[in-house]
């Protein structure tokens, strides 16, 4: 049963005799160990064993809401302009510029792994507006292409998770002359295998997204060789997250991570202090 599948399942067995305040704590109860099954469940069919969920954190309630909410305010471009002055192609850091939000206190993110950030570059916003995915798909192409030469059809696929950036990296793919693979890191589909595209035996899968935190990236590794067979070796962006450790978690899965441009904690530093100034 698909992940998500089983979250609704769990909501709706909520005893309707509970009020809202028990009710969601009894879902968010039941969903954590079910979570916990689903995901020793999928650990059993890959012949791995399970990781272990960290210790479940001590929350306070208080008898207010706090006095200042965790907002999240979107920078304005003109002024995350100067601060993302390292991305050094115009058309990119102009995109860039209009997809910075930035939260007050860092917030968790992720479907595999709990990251937490305060600063973050919104690219699947950006590509939803044609130009702006033409303008990214170029630059990455260009990206493949620097980093690992021209690809060969006959040699080579582009893959990506489906919880990234597919609406660029298909076009990616389309621009490189070669077969597109979509894999599904989160929930496996009702038919099929979790690697979803047309391939042949003994190619090479080349990882391709738009900005990598490492989250997703050695799960769809794992995925591509295992259930498809498809080496893995390298992986292509436009950023990685620096500031949460992108690059070594994607060489723990034994794949080389190149991207063009690095978000560090200098540059998230300043577009905090950017965020903060202008606040």
């Amino acid at each position: 049963m698909p992940r998500d599948l089983l979250r609704a399942v769990v909501r709706a067995a909520a005893p309707p005799s509970l009020n809202d305040g028990q009710r969601q704590a009894w879902i968010g109860e039941w969903a954590q160990e079910w979570d916990r099954r689903w995901e020793a469940a999928e650990a059993a069919t890959r012949g791995e064993q399970p990781r272990p969920r960290p210790p479940a954190p001590v929350i306070e309630h208080a008898s207010a809401p706090p006095a200042v909410p965790n907002t999240i305010g979107r920078l304005a471009p003109e002024i995350a302009l100067a601060a993302l002055a390292p991305i050094t192609d115009d058309a990119v850091r102009e995109i860039a510029s209009r997809h910075v939000y930035i939260a007050r206190e860092p917030v968790l993110i992720g479907h595999h792994e709990q990251t937490s950030i305060g600063v973050y570059l919104d690219l699947h916003t950006a590509s939803c507006d044609p130009r702006n995915r033409e303008t990214l798909a170029q630059f990455l192409a260009g990206q493949v292409e620097r980093a690992v030469g021209r690809l060969e059809a006959a040699k080579t696929v582009i893959a990506t998770p489906r919880e990234g950036n597919t609406l660029v990296t298909s076009r990616v793919a389309e621009l490189c002359g070669v077969v597109f693979l979509m894999v599904r890191t989160f929930s496996r589909p009702r038919f099929g295998f979790p690697v979803e595209g047309t391939f042949a035996e003994g190619h090479e899968a080349l990882l391709v997204d738009d900005l990598v935190m490492g989250t997703l990236i050695p799960r769809t590794a794992n995925l591509l060789r295992t259930h498809a067979g498809l080496a893995t070796r390298r992986c292509v962006s436009i950023f990685e997250r620096a500031d949460v450790g992108a690059r070594g978690t994607v060489a723990d899965a034994d794949v080389r991570l190149d991207a063009a441009y690095v978000i560090d904690d200098g540059l998230i530093a300043a577009l905090r202090r950017t965020f903060d100034q202008y606040d």
